[in-house]
């Protein structure tokens, strides 16, 4: 009979699944903990991309952009800042511009929910393995995993002996990554692990008339402590502290003709005017800055018939970040310091039995408090000395004129859960499971304005209230409802099992920190239900696993960034209605007993079936029709080691990158090549690498500049280069 295990057992059962090249020369087992157990990833019922150990060092994964060409049904895109990175799985998903807006795709660090999707953006350190979960998980994760689940689980320490790794990196545009770790018993009962990286990069968006852009400046920490005094009890104590300074996010333009003449008739630098160079001239460099510290306390119990587990986190973050909104060497208008702030605290009670009959359950209680800040009161948009020669409208407006803020925002959730797995024989297995949330907001929005010109001080219109209109309001929301899923497997053969499953979802809604009127701030709750058939199979000898899944969503009440349309920025706004169907496949073989090939296939068809963009007939933002991954990796014996080559390959069709969709917005395809050339035993490892070997100028986001005219494209890195050298001990 197929059997779930507790989700503790998982430190024992993963560590198998590390390694994809078993002894045997078949593929190995590998571990997944996608539904708060310890299961096979061919026995459950979830459509799951798990990324082990071993394959991030391979591949030479950095962080969860690089997670996302490994998984075709994931997309990673970032503007303004990392921490406004949008993260999507099928299509769906939101950047995180407003601290309003919750993320429609959960991130989770060691069971633990991150309020903030920026918040997993620094680089993945000494990591177990990356579980993508795809379609909406809220029965065991709650509200925001309306498009599925990241979860990263890192190393736990070794009671056994003391090991360890060190690592150094060098590359092009001045690279330099060094990374460690040591973990190891302090006595029987006691032991402990500690893991860090700095990485340093200079930028590679050339500037002309300044610092380069795009470097980075970063390092991270985490240490855990982990008590077993019995066989029964486990405590274990985590904290990890973050520090960001980037030169970031900042794009490639293709500046309007008023620009250009502009900067000509000032005797500027007249840029070439080609959005995919690397190429841009600023007089205000993009900063950003951040702080993280998240600690974590985890509690687990055997009681014999079951596991009890407690879960209680803390995550306190801030971070500010300037940017030049009109792209030029021109004095138009700055962001400058725009300062962000939160804490969040949860707590999770669970229990997990572990009954020999054909009846599992699960039960959980969950609380969380967070709250969110945006500004301090002083300027952020500010119009600089050369706004009038833009825009002639002394009358309404003057250098220095400007907007602040100063806004908060308060969310207590609380929800119960439970789901429960029947086995009827061996083949048939049965699961169904129910959450029930409420959730209760809070806002005080204050944003003002000022302006020293004849209007302003008249008392009538000023230009900057386009920018970000005034308001100093408060509001109240409550939510409350049921999620639920609904699960069937049947076991063809031990190896082969098909699913059917059904679940919903739901995604909170919130008020706006920019755009609209007072009565304009609020958005809806989003909810979906979701559909799948799926496949999963391990055939020629344990030597191919096939999986595939066919799947349909609704989404009522989507919730998507509309441009603002006169000023800067974006806000959220609901549409009546959206549907996803698609086909997604991966596979991974062993067709020699040194060479291993794994890949992925998407087909996505998304679009808004209801509501006024049903009209435009076009795909939802960021949803290509199809998107792949192809990786090869091949190891031979040479002087008492292994001689290892990776390629790997992805890539996106058209889609839509821009939530007006105005022509700038029609992204075209996205290829990436990366490859690795290495050498290693049981001590050392040596390897050279080089990603985006082509040099594609890809774009992850291209946005209109309504105030000049210009088009804004963000570019990901160009070609880079390196090697990498590790010890272990």
């Amino acid at each position: 009979m197929k059997t779930v295990k507790p989700l503790a057992a998982a430190v024992i059962l993963a560590a198998s699944g590390t390694q994809t090249l078993a002894q045997s020369g078949a593929l190995e087992e590998v571990i997944v903990t996608a539904t708060k157990r310890a299961e096979s990833l061919q026995d459950v019922p979830v459509t799951v991309n798990a990324i082990t150990a071993s394959t991030l060092k391979v591949a030479g994964v950095v962080d969860l952009t690089d997670v996302a060409q490994l998984v075709p049904t994931l997309t990673v895109s970032t503007n303004t800042s990392p921490f406004n990175t949008g993260i999507r799985i099928r299509g769906i998903g939101t950047a995180q511009n407003d601290p309003s807006l919750e993320s429609s795709v959960a991130f989770i660090v060691d069971g633990v929910y991150m309020a903030r999707s920026g918040l997993g953006m620094s680089d993945l350190t000494d990591i177990e393995r990356v579980e993508v979960l795809q379609g909406p998980q809220g029965t065991l994760y709650g509200k925001n995993a309306n498009a599925g689940v990241i979860s990263v689980i890192t190393k736990n320490p070794n009671f056994e002996e003391t090991e360890g790794s060190v690592a150094a990196t060098l590359g092009d545009y001045s690279l330099q990554q060094y990374t460690g770790s040591v973990t190891g018993p302090i006595n029987d009962t006691l032991a402990y692990l500690l893991a860090g990286n700095v990485r340093k990069q200079d930028g590679w968006l050339e500037n002309g008339v300044g610092d380069d852009q795009m470097s980075t400046d970063d390092w991270n920490l985490r240490g855990k402590l982990q008590w077993a005094p019995t066989d029964a009890l486990s405590v274990m104590l985590t904290g990890s502290y973050v520090h960001r300074d980037d030169n970031c996010c900042a794009p490639d333009a293709k500046q309007s003709d008023t620009i250009l003449n502009l900067l000509a008739a000032n005797n500027m630098p007249v840029p070439k005017n080609d959005p995919s160079d690397w190429k841009n001239n600023v007089n205000l460099p993009a900063d950003f800055t951040m702080t993280s510290e998240t600690e974590v306390l985890t509690i687990d119990y055997d009681l014999g018939w079951g596991q009890l587990t407690s879960l209680t986190a803390w995550n306190e973050y801030k971070y500010k970040n300037s940017f030049d909104p009109d792209n030029s060497q021109l004095d138009i208008i700055r962001q400058q310091e725009d300062r962000y702030t939160g804490n969040s605290l949860s707590q999770e009670l669970r229990l997990a039995s572990d009954l020999d009959g054909p009846l599992q359950y699960l039960a959980g209680l969950y609380y969380m408090e967070q709250e969110n800040t945006r500004g301090n009161g002083n300027p952020t948009f500010v119009l600089g000395e050369d706004f009038l020669q833009v825009l002639p409208l002394g009358a309404i407006a003057q250098p220095g004129d400007y907007v602040a803020f100063n806004s908060d925002w308060q969310a207590d959730t609380w929800a119960v859960f439970g789901q429960t797995t029947y086995s009827f024989t061996e083949e048939w297995l049965l699961t169904l499971g129910l959450r029930y949330t409420s959730e209760q907001k809070d806002a005080d929005l204050l944003t003002t304005t000022y302006s020293s010109s004849v209007s302003g001080m008249a008392g009538g219109p000023i230009f900057v209230n386009n920018i970000s209109q005034p308001i100093d309001e408060t509001y109240h929301g409550d939510e409350d409802g049921y999620t639920w899923l609904a699960s069937l497997r049947y076991f063809v053969t031990p190896d082969t099992m098909l699913f059917a499953s059904s679940a919903t979802g739901t995604k909170s809604g919130g008020f706006n920190g920019v755009g609209g009127t007072p009565e304009e701030r609020p958005f809806k709750e989003e909810t979906t239900i979701n559909y799948e058939l799926g496949v999963k199979s391990q055939v020629w000898d344990d030597r191919l696993k096939l999986n595939a899944t066919a799947f349909y969503s609704k989404f009522d009440d989507y919730q998507f960034l509309a441009q603002v349309p006169v000023g800067i920025g974006q806000f959220v706004s609901n549409a009546a209605q959206v549907t996803t169907q698609g086909v997604d496949m991966s596979f991974t073989a062993l067709p020699l007993p040194n060479l291993i090939i794994e890949g992925g296939l998407q087909y996505l068809d998304a679009q808004y079936t209801e509501g006024d963009l049903k009209e435009l007939d076009l795909q939802v933002v960021m949803a290509p029709d199809w998107s792949g991954s192809l990786a090869a990796t091949l190891l031979l014996p040479l002087a008492d080691g292994t001689t290892y080559l990776r390629t790997d390959y992805s890539f996106m069709g058209d889609y839509y990158s821009n939530p007006n969709y105005q022509v700038a917005g029609t992204q075209t395809t996205q290829d990436l090549f990366n490859a690795r050339l290495g050498w290693r035993n049981d001590s050392w490892d040596g390897s050279l690498w080089v990603k985006n070997a082509t040099d594609e100028a890809n774009e992850s986001l291209v946005t209109p500049f309504n105030l000049t005219g210009a088009e804004y494209h963000w570019l990901m890195p160009p070609r880079t280069y390196g090697a990498t050298l590790r010890y272990n001990f």
